[in-house]
Protein backbone atom coordinates (compact mmCIF):
# COMPACT_ATOMS: atom_id res chain seq x y z
CA UNK A 1 0.00 0.00 0.00
CA UNK A 2 0.96 3.80 -0.27
CA UNK A 3 2.79 4.98 2.64
CA UNK A 4 3.24 8.65 1.09
CA UNK A 5 -0.36 9.89 0.58
CA UNK A 6 -1.56 12.57 3.47
CA UNK A 7 -2.00 10.84 7.13
CA UNK A 8 -5.89 10.51 7.61
CA UNK A 9 -7.15 12.48 11.03
CA UNK A 10 -8.49 10.09 13.41
CA UNK A 11 -11.20 7.27 12.29
CA UNK A 12 -14.82 8.13 13.91
CA UNK A 13 -15.87 6.00 16.16
CA UNK A 14 -18.56 3.14 14.45
CA UNK A 15 -21.69 2.76 16.34
CA UNK A 16 -21.50 0.20 19.05
CA UNK A 17 -17.29 -0.06 19.05
CA UNK A 18 -14.63 1.81 19.37
CA UNK A 19 -12.35 3.40 16.55
CA UNK A 20 -11.47 1.48 13.39
CA UNK A 21 -14.43 -0.43 13.15
CA UNK A 22 -17.45 -0.45 10.83
CA UNK A 23 -16.75 -0.53 7.11
CA UNK A 24 -12.85 -0.81 5.99
CA UNK A 25 -12.28 0.77 3.00
CA UNK A 26 -8.96 0.63 0.95
CA UNK A 27 -8.89 3.26 -2.14
CA UNK A 28 -7.11 2.37 -5.53
CA UNK A 29 -6.78 5.23 -7.15
CA UNK A 30 -3.91 7.56 -9.04
CA UNK A 31 -2.52 10.31 -7.42
CA UNK A 32 -2.30 11.73 -4.02
CA UNK A 33 -4.86 14.58 -4.25
CA UNK A 34 -7.98 12.29 -5.90
CA UNK A 35 -7.01 10.23 -2.90
CA UNK A 36 -6.74 12.80 -0.42
CA UNK A 37 -9.89 14.27 -1.56
CA UNK A 38 -11.76 10.80 -1.31
CA UNK A 39 -10.20 10.03 2.31
CA UNK A 40 -11.42 13.49 3.41
CA UNK A 41 -15.33 12.82 2.15
CA UNK A 42 -14.87 9.03 3.44
CA UNK A 43 -13.92 9.97 6.91
CA UNK A 44 -16.78 12.25 7.81
CA UNK A 45 -18.76 9.26 7.95
CA UNK A 46 -18.71 7.56 11.47
CA UNK A 47 -19.42 3.92 9.91
CA UNK A 48 -16.65 3.97 7.72
CA UNK A 49 -12.92 4.14 7.94
CA UNK A 50 -10.41 4.39 5.51
CA UNK A 51 -7.56 2.01 5.74
CA UNK A 52 -5.00 2.82 2.75
CA UNK A 53 -4.17 3.26 -0.37
CA UNK A 54 -3.16 1.56 -3.20
CA UNK A 55 -2.53 1.79 -6.74
CA UNK A 56 -3.27 -0.12 -9.80
CA UNK A 57 -0.12 -2.02 -9.40
CA UNK A 58 -0.40 -3.26 -6.32
CA UNK A 59 -4.28 -3.18 -5.98
CA UNK A 60 -4.35 -7.36 -4.73
CA UNK A 61 -1.05 -7.06 -2.70
CA UNK A 62 -2.93 -4.56 -0.54
CA UNK A 63 -6.15 -6.18 -0.67
CA UNK A 64 -4.32 -9.47 0.80
CA UNK A 65 -2.81 -7.30 3.11
CA UNK A 66 -5.34 -5.32 4.48
CA UNK A 67 -8.19 -7.56 4.42
CA UNK A 68 -10.65 -4.28 3.39
CA UNK A 69 -14.74 -4.78 3.43
CA UNK A 70 -15.43 -2.65 0.29
CA UNK A 71 -12.27 -1.45 -2.00
CA UNK A 72 -13.08 1.59 -4.08
CA UNK A 73 -11.70 1.78 -7.68
CA UNK A 74 -11.04 4.98 -9.35
CA UNK A 75 -10.27 4.41 -13.25
CA UNK A 76 -7.64 4.77 -14.71
CA UNK A 77 -5.41 3.17 -11.50
CA UNK A 78 -7.78 -0.09 -13.44
CA UNK A 79 -10.19 -0.17 -15.75
CA UNK A 80 -11.76 -2.60 -18.10
CA UNK A 81 -8.67 -3.45 -19.60
CA UNK A 82 -7.27 -5.12 -16.87
CA UNK A 83 -9.48 -7.72 -16.60
CA UNK A 84 -6.90 -10.20 -14.52
CA UNK A 85 -6.36 -7.29 -12.01
CA UNK A 86 -9.99 -6.86 -11.49
CA UNK A 87 -10.73 -10.40 -11.18
CA UNK A 88 -8.37 -10.93 -8.68
CA UNK A 89 -9.45 -7.91 -6.60
CA UNK A 90 -13.02 -8.78 -6.56
CA UNK A 91 -12.48 -12.34 -5.54
CA UNK A 92 -10.30 -10.85 -2.58
CA UNK A 93 -12.90 -7.79 -1.53
CA UNK A 94 -15.96 -6.13 -2.54
CA UNK A 95 -15.07 -3.89 -5.29
CA UNK A 96 -16.90 -0.71 -5.99
CA UNK A 97 -15.60 1.06 -9.47
CA UNK A 98 -15.65 4.60 -10.42
CA UNK A 99 -15.06 5.03 -14.31
CA UNK A 100 -17.04 6.97 -17.43
CA UNK A 101 -19.08 3.82 -18.52
CA UNK A 102 -22.41 5.08 -20.27
CA UNK A 103 -22.07 1.95 -22.21
CA UNK A 104 -24.67 -0.50 -21.49
CA UNK A 105 -22.42 -3.03 -22.33
CA UNK A 106 -19.16 -2.10 -20.72
CA UNK A 107 -20.64 -1.81 -17.17
CA UNK A 108 -22.08 -5.67 -17.82
CA UNK A 109 -18.45 -6.55 -18.79
CA UNK A 110 -17.11 -5.14 -15.67
CA UNK A 111 -19.92 -6.62 -13.37
CA UNK A 112 -18.85 -10.12 -14.94
CA UNK A 113 -15.44 -9.60 -13.28
CA UNK A 114 -17.43 -9.74 -10.11
CA UNK A 115 -16.95 -6.02 -9.29
CA UNK A 116 -19.86 -5.23 -7.38
CA UNK A 117 -21.22 -1.87 -8.28
CA UNK A 118 -20.56 0.44 -11.48
CA UNK A 119 -20.05 4.03 -10.55
CA UNK A 120 -19.90 7.13 -13.29
CA UNK A 121 -17.24 9.46 -12.04
CA UNK A 122 -19.96 12.21 -11.21
CA UNK A 123 -21.78 10.30 -8.95
CA UNK A 124 -23.01 12.14 -5.81
CA UNK A 125 -21.10 11.95 -2.75
CA UNK A 126 -24.38 10.89 -0.89
CA UNK A 127 -24.85 8.05 -3.82
CA UNK A 128 -21.31 6.80 -2.97
CA UNK A 129 -21.76 6.75 0.49
CA UNK A 130 -24.97 4.70 -0.12
CA UNK A 131 -23.73 2.55 -2.63
CA UNK A 132 -20.92 1.76 -0.15
CA UNK A 133 -22.61 1.16 2.95
CA UNK A 134 -25.16 -1.08 0.66
CA UNK A 135 -22.14 -3.18 -0.88
CA UNK A 136 -20.84 -3.47 2.33
CA UNK A 137 -24.11 -5.02 3.87
CA UNK A 138 -24.00 -7.54 0.92
CA UNK A 139 -25.92 -6.06 -1.73
CA UNK A 140 -25.03 -4.64 -4.73
CA UNK A 141 -26.07 -1.33 -6.71
CA UNK A 142 -25.22 -1.93 -10.20
CA UNK A 143 -24.52 0.21 -13.19
CA UNK A 144 -24.74 4.17 -13.44
CA UNK A 145 -28.37 5.76 -14.38
CA UNK A 146 -26.73 6.58 -17.83
CA UNK A 147 -25.98 2.91 -18.82
CA UNK A 148 -28.84 2.16 -17.31
CA UNK A 149 -31.27 4.11 -19.55
CA UNK A 150 -28.91 2.83 -22.89
CA UNK A 151 -29.85 -0.59 -21.80
CA UNK A 152 -33.19 0.02 -23.28
CA UNK A 153 -31.18 0.84 -26.92
CA UNK A 154 -29.48 -2.34 -26.76
CA UNK A 155 -30.00 -4.24 -30.34
CA UNK A 156 -33.01 -6.66 -29.24
CA UNK A 157 -31.43 -10.25 -29.17
CA UNK A 158 -32.89 -13.73 -28.94
CA UNK A 159 -32.97 -15.18 -26.29
CA UNK A 160 -30.26 -17.77 -25.61
CA UNK A 161 -30.74 -21.27 -24.49
CA UNK A 162 -29.79 -20.32 -21.02
CA UNK A 163 -32.50 -17.81 -21.41
CA UNK A 164 -35.32 -20.06 -22.90
CA UNK A 165 -34.77 -22.74 -20.19
CA UNK A 166 -34.63 -20.27 -16.97
CA UNK A 167 -37.46 -17.97 -17.82
CA UNK A 168 -39.49 -20.63 -17.14
CA UNK A 169 -38.49 -22.09 -14.41
CA UNK A 170 -38.60 -18.70 -12.71
CA UNK A 171 -41.77 -18.36 -10.33
CA UNK A 172 -43.75 -14.92 -10.54
CA UNK A 173 -41.47 -13.54 -7.77
CA UNK A 174 -38.38 -14.47 -8.82
CA UNK A 175 -39.64 -12.68 -11.69
CA UNK A 176 -40.34 -9.31 -10.26
CA UNK A 177 -36.92 -9.79 -7.94
CA UNK A 178 -34.70 -10.03 -11.27
CA UNK A 179 -36.14 -7.01 -12.41
CA UNK A 180 -35.45 -4.84 -9.36
CA UNK A 181 -32.01 -6.71 -9.37
CA UNK A 182 -31.12 -4.92 -12.50
CA UNK A 183 -32.30 -1.84 -11.17
CA UNK A 184 -29.83 -1.68 -8.61
CA UNK A 185 -32.11 -2.16 -5.90
CA UNK A 186 -30.90 -3.55 -2.31
CA UNK A 187 -32.23 -6.27 -0.24
CA UNK A 188 -34.39 -3.63 1.97
CA UNK A 189 -35.62 -1.84 -1.28
CA UNK A 190 -36.85 -4.77 -2.98
CA UNK A 191 -38.67 -5.94 0.63
CA UNK A 192 -40.34 -2.80 0.57
CA UNK A 193 -41.56 -2.96 -2.82
CA UNK A 194 -42.86 -6.17 -3.19
CA UNK A 195 -43.63 -6.01 1.02
CA UNK A 196 -42.11 -9.22 1.89
CA UNK A 197 -38.95 -9.73 4.49
CA UNK A 198 -35.50 -9.16 3.42
CA UNK A 199 -34.98 -12.63 4.22
CA UNK A 200 -37.63 -13.74 1.69
CA UNK A 201 -35.75 -11.37 -0.75
CA UNK A 202 -32.55 -13.08 0.33
CA UNK A 203 -34.21 -16.76 -0.32
CA UNK A 204 -35.52 -15.53 -3.99
CA UNK A 205 -31.79 -14.11 -4.85
CA UNK A 206 -30.21 -17.36 -3.53
CA UNK A 207 -32.56 -19.34 -5.72
CA UNK A 208 -31.90 -16.85 -8.96
CA UNK A 209 -28.18 -17.13 -8.49
CA UNK A 210 -28.42 -21.34 -8.62
CA UNK A 211 -30.98 -21.01 -11.52
CA UNK A 212 -28.37 -18.28 -13.47
CA UNK A 213 -25.44 -20.49 -12.39
CA UNK A 214 -23.57 -17.53 -10.84
CA UNK A 215 -21.96 -16.64 -7.90
CA UNK A 216 -23.34 -12.62 -7.08
CA UNK A 217 -25.60 -10.58 -7.73
CA UNK A 218 -23.79 -8.32 -10.07
CA UNK A 219 -23.09 -11.14 -11.45
CA UNK A 220 -26.92 -12.65 -12.21
CA UNK A 221 -27.35 -9.08 -13.99
CA UNK A 222 -24.96 -9.20 -15.94
CA UNK A 223 -25.99 -12.75 -17.00
CA UNK A 224 -29.64 -11.31 -17.42
CA UNK A 225 -28.80 -8.79 -20.14
CA UNK A 226 -26.18 -10.83 -21.72
CA UNK A 227 -28.02 -13.80 -22.57
CA UNK A 228 -31.31 -12.26 -23.63
CA UNK A 229 -33.12 -13.47 -20.53
CA UNK A 230 -34.52 -9.42 -19.59
CA UNK A 231 -35.73 -9.43 -22.77
CA UNK A 232 -37.48 -12.41 -22.88
CA UNK A 233 -38.91 -11.50 -19.68
CA UNK A 234 -40.03 -8.06 -20.77
CA UNK A 235 -41.66 -10.24 -23.76
CA UNK A 236 -43.56 -12.13 -21.72
CA UNK A 237 -44.74 -9.09 -19.72
CA UNK A 238 -46.33 -8.06 -23.05
CA UNK A 239 -47.92 -10.85 -24.03
CA UNK A 240 -49.76 -11.76 -20.72
CA UNK A 241 -50.78 -7.75 -21.06
CA UNK A 242 -51.84 -8.61 -24.62
CA UNK A 243 -53.69 -11.75 -23.78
Amino acid sequence: MRDDWPASPAHHAAPGGGAGRGIRVLLCCEGSIVGAGMRALLDQQPDIAVIGYSTGTDSEAAAADSAPDVTVVVAPALTIENKRELTALAALTKVIHITKAENASRSIEILRLGVRAVLAPDTSADELIHVLRTVSAGSAMVIPEAARRSLDHLPQRHASALAASVVPSLTPRETEVIVLLTQGKSNAEIAEKLSVSTATVRSHVHHLLRKLGVGSRAQAVAVAYETGLMAAIEQNSKDAGRS
